[in-house]
């Protein structure tokens, strides 16, 4: 896919652990490149952030499907992330919806809805006003039951491209979760939603063990090379020996795709173990 207007896109990891005071000086690498990130965005200067976010659950509590448009929403007050309202053209978030639909892609829209951190700690760590950015937002399911294949992401993400195919301005993609990673979460299957604080406590315990480096930096590697393919090819049992958290890299898939796949012009890659995550980055031009 050709983009015949200024295109981007941003991958990059979020941990909720990395905003509590106890563990704020571990990941320095990934703070350090994170910095470089938001430097890439303000030269960059989207007229349109397109982004792409996991729910924890809470949104996504009782009814979950693949793909949520959101139409008017506000954050919710966890992690540090206070509450702020979203800069959302609903006209634009009424079209794509209808753009979508015609294209056989089934779309859920929410209204006035409350966004957890899968979207808002990255939205506030790149841009320093988050309710003034010039926002289109999707909240994708990739915890809680069914969970749909990975290249239904992809089809998905091509589509948002194809309908802002013809928008005149510069427009970001950014997907924001991943990678390896197992957060305490229930499996994905009929009737559980959320562990109690003693599973929570059992489950975190034994996190550290679902972190894989090398898979991560392969990830990674095949976006430099733009090699579509291996996020196509990759089967449900490959990212589930990674962790329930690694189903986060549906949104990268989807970031990715809107943009062309073009390949990552910048990449980096931190294990923190005290974040329980691999933390990774990957950012390119379509």
């Amino acid at each position: 896919m050709k983009n015949k207007y200024p295109r981007a896109f941003v991958c990059v990891s979020h941990s909720p652990l990395m905003t509590l005071p106890a563990l704020a000086n571990f990941g320095a690498e990934f703070r350090k490149n994170l910095l470089a990130v938001k430097q890439f965005i303000e030269d960059y200067s989207p007229e349109l952030v397109v982004m792409f976010a996991p729910d924890h659950l809470n949104m996504f509590e009782r009814i979950r499907p693949p793909f949520t448009t959101i139409i008017s929403a506000t954050s919710l007050e966890e992690f540090s992330v206070p509450k702020f309202g979203f800069n959302i053209d609903v006209d634009l978030a009424v079209r794509v919806c209808d753009y979508l639909s015609r294209n056989d892609i089934d779309i859920a829209a929410a209204e006035n809805v409350e966004i957890d951190h899968g979207l808002t700690l990255t939205l506030r760590d790149l841009f320093d006003e988050p309710s003034e950015v010039p926002l289109m937002a999707f909240v994708m399911n990739i915890i809680g039951f069914p969970l749909s294949p990975l290249r239904r992401s992809l089809i998905f993400g091509e589509a948002i491209g194809s309908f802002l195919s013809d928008f005149e301005g510069s427009v970001l993609f950014i997907g924001t979760g991943g990678l390896s990673h197992n957060p305490p979460f229930p499996e994905p299957v009929p009737g559980e939603r959320k562990f109690t604080p003693e599973q929570r406590k059992v489950s975190l315990a034994d996190a550290v063990r679902w972190i894989d480096p090398k898979w991560d930096c392969e990830l990674l590697e095949q976006m430099k090379q733009g090699n579509s393919e291996w996020f196509s090819n990759l089967t449900q049992g490959e990212i589930s020996k990674r962790g329930g958290g690694a189903n986060e890299i549906r949104v990268w898939g989807s970031s990715w795709a809107a943009c062309g796949y073009g390949p990552a012009v910048f990449t980096s890659y931190e294990s923190v173990p005290e974040w329980i995550t691999g933390m990774g980055i990957a950012y390119g031009i379509g």
